[in-house]
Parts: structure tokens; sequence; C-alpha cells
């Protein structure tokens, strides 16, 4: 990737240039919609907050409604799990389970568990099981050189 900036005056400007089916242009484009992409949630007090989908570590289906985890808050979505993954999949939401999502970026580290699982490493402390059958999906990511 060759990177040039320039500085003039007057109103920002960014072209983005590359192949039409490059997953690098892909995720360069998600990455700059998504400083003004926000996911409204309600938090513990019942409040509508803006959350920006960098700021989720995990999240996670229990009866039915989806929880968004943050550093520092636990907060409802008015969503499904696959609506998330599938909005911001590119920006490392990663579906990880039939009722788990985990946010690839915000991993520490990834260790292979048995049973062709892999416990991921949260900032918190807090161990995301990736299940075996979506194992295979995030090897092949990594592999990859994933760029989230």
């Amino acid at each position: 990737m060759k990177l040039q900036i320039e500085h003039c005056p007057g109103e920002v400007q960014v072209t983005v240039r590359g192949p039409e089916d490059s997953a690098e242009l892909q995720t360069i484009v998600a990455l700059l919609q998504s400083e003004s992409d926000r996911m409204w949630l309600l938090n513990e007090q019942q409040e509508t907050v803006a959350v920006s989908p960098r700021d989720i570590l995990w999240a996670e289906m229990v009866e039915d409604k989806v929880f968004v985890y943050t550093a520092g808050s636990v907060c409802r979505a008015p969503f499904s799990l696959a609506a998330l993954e599938l909005r911001w999949g590119v920006l490392g939401l990663f579906r990880c389970g039939k009722s788990t999502v985990v946010n690839l970026n915000a991993v520490q580290s990834l260790h292979s568990r048995p049973g062709g699982r892999i416990e991921a490493l949260l900032p918190t402390g807090e161990k995301i099981l990736i299940s075996r059958r979506y194992a295979p999906a995030l090897r092949e990511k990594l592999q990859g050189g994933y760029e989230g």
C-alpha cells in the first residue's frame, strides 16, 4: 500500500484508489466511514447512548436479547448478532459462537483449547471461547494477514 498525504487549505478530502475487489481497500473505506458511525444502545440506566463499534469488546445473546460489552459498560442492543457482524465485521467484529461476537482488534492473545476451540483473552481479563465451528474461519483470517 502506498500512502500519500498532501496538506492544503480548504475542506479535507480523501481519495482512496485501488482494485474494486481489494479487501484492503474495503477495510480502509470501512474505517473511514466508521469515524462517524455509531450504534445506539440502551445502557443499564435505560438511557439511549451512542457507542463506536471500535469500543466494543464482545457481544452475546442471552434469552433472545443482545448485550454489548465495552471496557466500562454493558448495553442492550436493538439488533441481532448477525446484523452486528454483517454491518461492522470489516472493523473486526467476528462471529465466534452461536451466541457470541468478539472484536478481534481487542483480543490480546489466543490460546488453543481441546476440541479445536480457541480461547481469546480480552483487555478486561474476560476469556471468550471461539467454537470449533468458527475456529477455521478465524484461522483463515489470521493466515490471510487480517488487518481489521
